[in-house]
């Protein structure tokens, strides 16, 4: 059952992006540069950098899979680079995830398959640091989430619905204290969070993205809506962080691997969690 259950899964399996902010194309490596107005006012130059493993390059690996009758479990390194000059926001997170996967099976022509009509449950459990780009903020993380998969294409569901995804997460760790002489943080540079160093971390975190892809073309150019945002609750601080971001995107490809963001962000999230604004223009390729 296990063999068949592999074959049938791989069909379907390379259309899941388990990562709540991976996109949805294979492509393992984004790189986004770009233009923005600061919370100082400031003219800056931000960018991007993103390496996620699709399933279906984990696939080929056995090592890093095991199945069960309703169940699959992989392990994939997970880092997101954010930054840029002057007081652009800036967040830095690499870790190590081991992904478990729930399901229900069906049986097709005598063969036993996972039942895609229904909802699929993952609980990502990570490790790993997160940071900013002057390392004044270092804080090691553990993390463990619940995040339902209902975007299948079998499923009789709305359409829009199968563009959103959410999460709940309970993170746990420690911040520890670093060497900030020389470091003064300015503006969308500041820690404005209330954990302190040398201290212990724990929150409950809840996420909500939507991605529209292409709604319409102009004149060959795609366009659509990607819109997310995260909060998380600080119980040892009894604090409320959140981050919003909106963004009207332009597909410059028929793939959808080069776009063009005119963007929108209110507060940097983790671990400044900066409560300031930030907005301009860039342009991502995916490799």
């Amino acid at each position: 059952m296990k063999k068949i259950l592999k074959i049938n899964f791989l069909v379907f399996v390379l259309l899941y992006s388990f990562s709540l902010n991976a996109q949805d194309n294979q492509k393992p490596i984004e790189v986004t540069i770009g233009t923005i107005k600061t919370d100082l006012k400031q003219n800056a130059i931000n960018f991007g950098l993103s390496y996620l493993k699709s399933l279906d390059s984990l696939w080929e690996k056995q090592d890093f899979l095991l199945d069960g009758n309703k169940s699959l479990f992989l392990i994939t390194p997970d880092i997101s680079i954010k930054s840029g000059n002057g007081d652009a926001f800036s967040s830095i997170s690499a870790k190590l995830t081991g992904l478990t996967m729930l399901f229900d099976t069906i049986s097709v022509a005598g063969q036993v398959t996972p039942n895609t009509a229904k909802t699929f449950h993952t609980f990502p459990l990570s490790l790993g640091i997160e940071t900013n780009n002057k390392f004044n903020v270092v804080n090691g993380i553990a993390e463990l989430g619940w995040v339902p998969w209902y975007q299948a294409a079998s499923r009789n569901t709305p359409d829009f619905l199968k563009r959103t995804k959410f999460g709940i997460f309970i993170q746990g760790g420690y911040k520890f204290a670093v060497d900030t002489t020389g470091k003064q943080a300015v503006g969308g540079e500041i820690d404005q969070s209330k954990e302190k160093t040398d201290n212990a971390i724990f929150r409950a975190k809840g996420s909500f993205g939507i991605d529209t892809k292409s709604l319409f073309h102009f004149s060959g150019v795609g366009v659509g809506l990607v819109g997310s945002t995260d909060g998380w609750y600080d119980f040892l601080n009894s604090e409320i962080y959140y981050t919003i971001q909106g963004k009207i995107r332009l597909y410059l490809t028929e793939s959808e691997d080069k776009f063009f963001d005119f963007q929108y962000q209110k507060g940097s999230g983790a671990p400044n969690f900066n409560q300031g604004d930030q907005y301009g223009i860039g342009l991502t390729v995916t490799f």
